[in-house]
């Protein structure tokens, strides 16, 4: 038999079609990787839309009475980390800033109680015009009592990337498929892309690779409004209705040395010769205590506290009214 080597030609035309195939396989996973982190970011923002327009009682903002308002917030959903950041100037240079970065530790979520009608929510003249009557209804009730505090992580996902540098006390921040930060504004989530940058900053928008194009995601949700309608014993005209609303409340720092507190707020409202009303101010979604008292000409009426459900948009409740005589003061 003949046999006979490879021409050095013939060798570098094997090297050189393996090469090609092998640039063509890299350029083909390379284009999966991006395109892959290009869909994350999609599928990361609309978990994270979902969880912040849940309208239930298992979510964030249900459980803390507050809605991120910046990237650093979006933290909560994924874990009960906080990170503060402080801005103050460089003492060893002059003129330049410098930024800080705590991490705060958010409480857990449990049931806590606090008057019916609290005294610091109490304005002089509720005490003044109803005291009696609202001795008895706290006395009879005692307190209100609803769950408050971090219970998640209310979102799944791989947004949350914590800081690997520094494992004793990691800070976490939300980012998106191509690892940049995510920003926030309390309703739109923004993603820079590849290139992290800003569009508006590019000399030519329409050669911006899709690669590295921002894309916005709307998160809101519409605030919930409450709806009251009361009904009073013989039809007594209401001249003066008091609503509280009970709910929880996240307190964050206002210093780096101060820590995030979870307690329960008390919203009240004053309404003139009404007996439906319409609130909305400092509601947010997710189960709250209300409780209304009434002023009518033959003295006090009062419905017991009751567990409502806010939902974005309208809730209406009807809210009977019974003589606050109903619940007298217990004995000395």
């Amino acid at each position: 038999m003949n046999a006979r080597g490879m021409t050095l030609i013939e060798l570098l035309v094997v090297l050189a079609i393996l090469a090609g195939l092998t640039a063509a396989v890299m350029t083909g996973a390379a284009a999966t990787r991006e395109k892959g982190r290009y869909d994350r970011t999609a599928r990361d923002a609309e978990a994270m839309r979902a969880a912040l327009t849940r309208p239930d009682g298992l979510s964030l903002v249900a459980d803390l009475g507050h809605a991120p308002t910046n990237a650093n917030e979006l933290c909560l959903l994924f874990g009960a980390r906080l990170p503060h950041e402080t801005v103050t100037e460089d003492p060893e240079h002059p003129g330049e800033m410098l930024t800080s970065v705590a991490v705060h530790d958010v409480p857990a979520w449990r049931l806590l109680a606090a008057p019916l009608i609290p005294e610091v929510t109490t304005p002089q003249y509720l005490a003044a015009e109803i005291a009696a009557p609202a001795a008895a209804i706290t006395n009879h009730f005692d307190t209100v009592t609803l769950g408050a505090g971090w219970r998640g992580p209310y979102c799944t996902g791989d947004a949350l990337d914590a800081d690997a540098t520094d494992p004793d006390n990691p800070i976490p921040f939300v980012r998106d498929g191509f690892g940049g930060l995510w920003e926030f504004d309390g309703a739109t989530l923004v993603s820079r892309g590849r290139d992290r940058m800003d569009d508006a900053f590019q000399p030519d928008a329409q050669a911006i690779d899709w690669r590295d194009r921002d894309r916005t995601f709307d998160v809101s949700a519409p605030a919930p409004t409450l709806s009251l309608t009361v009904s009073t014993e013989g039809d007594a005209a209401v001249q003066r209705l008091h609503v509280f609303v009970h709910q929880p409340a996240l307190t964050l720092p206002s210093t780096p040395a101060t820590a995030p507190t979870v307690g329960l707020a008390c919203r009240y409202y004053r309404f003139e010769n009404a007996d439906s009303v319409l609130l909305s101010a400092g509601l947010t979604a997710g189960e709250r205590v209300v409780f209304v008292l009434a002023a009518t000409a033959s003295g006090a009426m009062a419905a017991p506290p009751r567990r409502v459900l806010l939902r974005p948009g309208a809730n209406a409740v009807s809210l009977p009214l019974h003589l606050a005589t109903a619940y007298p003061l217990p004995a000395p």
